[in-house]
């Protein structure tokens, strides 16, 4: 073999390492070029590059075959094109490691940009887990967390001061054994079973102890601890000492104990009183041999039926009854036997009067009975069978009889005294007449009509003096008595009652007053300035009617008149309130 052919050997053997090695390195540059883009042309180049190695391989074996005659051009070709290839495959080589270059550095900017993220996102964690501890441990509020199984993690300055564990004494162990009292520890179990399934347990009040063994009240509020998955890893306990509180409900609960204990004893006390006050108020009211109304309540009693009468214009009659022969009744069989006597009469009287009329005890052996709506036929219809009742009522002692006294409204009745006293002369006239009758004062020519100038005079001096008292009360009545009474006469005029009583007065007794108050000067009158013209005018108006009857004039008095009596028992009310 010449020289040439082992020149051209050696030449084709290199091209073929050389083309090996191409081949080896763009096999290698896959996952590059894949990132570069050139993924397709690399794969051209591998096939030819191939293609090439095999052409090498087969010039190599044209040498040694001695197939040398166009071995020369085959070679010229091949190195032509292998270096092409070569060419080629180094300039996708570079292009690639710049693009790798390119794309390593991206990735470095990326890589430092996300690691300065991450450090700023550490710090920010860790300045929050900072706060957050500082937060937690200067909270004014004792708070330990714990994990499942109640074994303390974290513990408070407020936790320390409040149980007197320090932090490292406590964390490590179980609540249990550190503040739990045993009383509590199934209820302490539940509560944590319901913070690590995910509740939050608010107000519970329970007792804790110390390290000193002392108890103390807690406000205990639990909260689940969760971790970026929602799952419960911990739970954190916030406890406030309400001792102080529990101790002040406490003392609280045990003084209203105390209180509900007094007030109930108040109404005891009070229901007593009110039953005393009603026994006294009976004692008041109620005779207590007769069990009938006293002389008090009959005097309120007429007060108001009197004045009914007269501003409705109804009948109202009164009976005035006395025990014949009480006196020796008494001296003969003594005063047991009497009282026994006025009882029967009572007895009597209830069973005569119903609910229709009112008895009353009026004093001694005399008893008073007050008939509203009956006439004088009717009042004396009464008093015979009152009479004949007691007649017929059995005693022991000897036969028991009465003597009354009948009166009944009029146009001339001045008030109710006036009206007992027309009742008690006719009392008299039939004791007078052989007792054990009944006797009407109309009958027997008992009339009072007027008061006596000097007795109303002093009536008004003693009114004057009282100030809202009893006389200015019974003052102002009479007035209002006088003016009802004369609206009745102006009536019964319109109506021709053929009487004498209806002369009109020639004074009248408010005026009176009205002239004493002036010439006293203990009132100031001024706010009754309107009274008096509205008196004036009633006045005026009656004088008129009286003079020339008429209907319209009639309605214009009644009118002013209701005003007027209006007026005066606004002032009696005054009086009343002021007494």
């Amino acid at each position: 073999m010449s020289i040439r052919e082992l020149i051209d050997i050696f030449a084709i053997a290199l091209g073929a390492g050389l083309m090996l090695i191409a081949i080896r390195r763009a096999w290698g540059m896959r996952s590059a070029v894949q990132s570069a883009g050139y993924c397709h042309l690399l794969r051209v180049l591998l096939v030819l590059m191939k293609l090439f190695f095999v052409g090498y391989l087969f010039g190599l074996w044209a040498i040694v075959a001695n197939h040398t005659d166009w071995l020369q051009a085959v070679l010229a070709q091949f190195f032509f094109f292998g270096s092409i290839f070569v060419v080629l495959t180094i300039w996708l080589a570079q292009r690639t490691t710049a693009q790798i270059q390119k794309y390593s550095q991206h990735l470095e900017q990326l890589v430092a940009e996300r690691t300065e993220h991450l450090q700023r996102a550490l710090q920010e964690e860790e300045r929050a887990k900072r706060y957050l501890a500082q937060l937690f441990h200067g909270m004014p509020v004792a708070c330990f967390t714990y994990d499942r199984e109640g074994v303390a993690q974290e513990w408070n300055e407020e936790a320390e001061r409040l149980y007197g564990f320090r932090a490292e004494e406590a964390i490590g162990k179980s609540i249990f054994e550190l503040i739990c009292c045993p009383e509590d520890v199934e209820r302490t179990q539940e509560v944590i079973r319901q913070v690590f399934a995910g509740q939050a347990v608010r107000n519970i009040e329970w007792l804790n102890h110390t390290r000193d063994g002392e108890v103390k009240w807690v406000l205990c509020s639990t909260f689940p601890l969760m971790d970026k998955d929602g799952s419960v890893v911990g739970a954190i306990s916030a406890n406030v000492d309400i001792t102080a509180r529990k101790e002040q409900e406490r003392l609280i609960e045990a003084q209203r104990d105390e209180l509900e204990a007094q007030n109930e004893n108040l109404q005891q006390i009070t229901q007593r009183l009110a039953q005393v006050n009603l026994a006294l108020e009976q004692m008041a009211s109620i005779d207590a041999l007769t069990e009938l109304p006293n002389h008090r309540v009959f005097r309120e009693r007429l007060w108001r039926e009197f004045l009914w009468s007269l501003k409705h214009d109804a009948p109202l009659s009164l009976v005035l009854l006395d025990v014949d022969q009480f006196k020796q009744l008494n001296d003969t069989f003594g005063h047991q036997a009497g009282d026994e006597v006025l009882r029967k009469v009572a007895t009597v009287l209830r069973e005569q009067c119903g609910d229709a009329f009112f008895p009353a005890r009026y004093g001694g052996e005399e008893f008073v009975v007050i008939l509203p709506g009956a006439d004088v036929g009717k009042g004396m219809d009464f008093a015979q069978s009152l009479r004949r009742a007691v007649e017929d009522t059995l005693c022991c002692y000897q036969p028991i009889t009465v003597s009354l006294g009948v009166s009944t409204v009029a146009l001339h009745t001045l008030n109710p005294e006036s009206l007992i006293e027309e009742a008690d002369q006719a009392l008299y006239a039939s004791k007078r007449n052989g007792r054990n009758r009944a006797t009407h004062a109309s009958d027997a020519g008992v009339l009072i009509t007027e008061i006596a100038a000097d007795v109303w005079t002093e009536r008004v001096q003693n009114a004057l003096r009282d100030g809202g008292g009893f006389a200015a009360h019974q003052l102002i009545s009479q007035i209002v008595y006088d003016h009802l009474q004369m609206l009745r006469r102006a009536k019964a005029r319109f109506a021709r009652v053929n009487t004498a009583e209806l002369a009109v007065e020639e004074a009248c007794r408010f005026q009176t007053w009205w002239e004493l108050a002036q010439d006293s000067g203990c009132t100031d009158w001024t706010d009754l300035e309107e009274l008096l013209h509205q008196h004036q005018r009633f006045h005026d108006l009656y004088q008129r009617l009286y003079r020339e009857p008429d209907p319209q004039r009639l309605n214009e008095l009644l009118h002013s008149g209701r005003a007027l009596i209006e007026a005066f028992q606004h002032r009696l009310a005054v009086l009343q309130r002021a007494a």
